[in-house]
């Protein structure tokens, strides 16, 4: 198995590969049962892993000692830290002056299939770092049960990594969706900011840090309409007030709420209002 410097991995090349069971530092506990992978693992001091990748996904659960990891961005990890890690996702890590334990949980495919660990799959499948209390009573369960070495130390251990990534994918749902309502608020913030120009989708998926695909997809989910279908409602309603309360000309009002013509903004506003703006106008 590799060490804390990397010995033991084969390959120069800039990305290391570790088999599935694989990690760093030295396992001083590998519990292997029922398609369930569980390394007790430290890592020395000031010890910098080189740029590598896991053959399997896997989670990472910090117990004490924290570390710095390097992929995309830096991600400070410390006591309670849990991560779930994708397979082939490149990282390099940087351990603390006080080293680090870590406990590595792989689990196998099937078991995220079938029965009633298929719920975790959600979760398991995309990148995730929660941070939980270090007093976190599962934390202290897990280190406890990490201790025992009769025929139930195997069970107790499961149980208690279990218990941790219920509340951590319950944490990691949570924090998404409160994250996405903050995202499309700002969405709705952009398009507000000039309706009759308002950026295109590409543009304001790249502004939300979103696929356009995804964008859409979530917009209409919390608004109940399209992003066009927001522009075009909002676009309408700030021409049914402009209306009701100036004298501007109906084909200056169209204009100025984004429509190319007269002709154009009256067939939206009788599809929307269910009479013509001539009519609304005209109206007491």
């Amino acid at each position: 198995m590799p060490d804390s410097n990397g010995a033991g991995v084969s390959g120069t090349s800039a990305r290391q590969q570790l088999a599935a069971g694989e990690s760093f530092g030295s396992c001083s506990r590998r519990i292997d049962v029922g398609g369930i992978v569980v390394r007790d693992t430290r890592l020395a001091p000031s010890a910098r892993l080189p740029r590598h990748a896991h053959a399997a996904p896997y989670i990472c659960i910090v117990l004490s000692g924290h570390y710095a990891e390097h992929a995309r961005d830096e991600s400070r990890c410390a006591a309670g830290s849990v991560l779930a890690h994708l397979a082939g996702r490149e990282h390099a890590n940087r351990i603390g002056n006080d080293g680090a334990r870590c406990v590595n949980v792989e689990l196998d495919e099937a078991l995220l299939h079938h029965g009633p660990l298929d719920v975790l799959a959600p979760f398991l499948r995309q990148e995730h770092h929660v941070r939980l209390p270090r007093t976190l009573v599962p934390l202290r369960r897990l280190a406890d049960a990490l201790t025992e070495h009769d025929d139930l130390a195997p069970l107790q251990v499961h149980a208690a990594i279990f218990d941790l990534l219920c509340i951590v994918a319950r944490a990691s749902t949570r924090n998404a969706s409160a994250l996405r309502v903050k995202v499309l608020d700002r969405v709705v913030d952009w398009l507000e900011a000039d309706l009759a120009k308002p950026p295109k989708i590409e543009a304001l998926a790249a502004l939300a840090g979103l696929h356009p695909h995804h964008l859409m997809r979530a917009f209409r989910q919390q608004r109940g309409e399209t992003v066009g279908g927001y522009v075009r409602r909002r676009r309408l309603e700030l021409a049914d007030a402009a209306m009701r309360t100036g004298e501007l000309p109906l084909a200056e009002i169209a204009l100025r709420a984004g429509f190319c013509d007269q002709s154009h903004f009256t067939r939206a506003y009788r599809g929307h209002f269910g009479l013509t703006p001539g009519s609304r106008r005209r109206a007491p």
